[in-house]
């Protein structure tokens, strides 16, 4: 878990949220070690507790409140092959050209190479004549 800063509209929990960098006014802000300092260019993050604490932010409309988040569980389609509930494996995109599917074969917040933890099968997809199982996983940090 990491406590952070988010603008009040993102401050609810179960949002969910891409982190993509810092804004320019962000690298001159007292509170940006707090704010963005923990975060990981790239990543998905969960909101799972809001506090009673807010600050003032000119990039989010006024107020940045104090937020507990998480990695959240991320669904990919997996090869079947690989796929074991409780293993851990590094990640390897399965290769799909089909746009519409791109974001359960690729989705946000998981690269490869990754290490994710396979934690359940939740359903099937189809690309390119082959069958995929859609799973949910959890990255495990280095």
């Amino acid at each position: 878990m990491v406590i952070t800063l988010v603008g009040e509209k993102l401050a609810k929990p179960g949002v969910e949220f891409i982190y993509y960098g810092p804004a320019e006014a962000c690298k001159t802000c007292r509170l940006a070690r707090v704010c963005i300092g923990n975060f990981e260019p790239g990543r998905r993050y969960k909101v799972v507790r809001v506090r009673n604490m807010e600050h003032s932010c000119p990039l989010h409309e006024g107020k940045m409140r104090v937020v507990e988040v998480v990695e959240p569980a991320i669904e990919i389609a997996l090869d079947p092959r690989v796929v074991i509930v409780g293993s851990k494996i590094k990640l390897s995109f399965a290769p799909c050209t089909d746009p519409k599917k791109e974001d359960v074969f690729r989705p946000e917040g998981l690269f490869e190479g990754d290490t994710v933890k396979i934690l359940e099968v939740v359903g099937e997809v189809e690309c390119g004549g082959k069958k995929y199982k859609i799973v949910r996983v959890m990255r495990e940090k280095e």
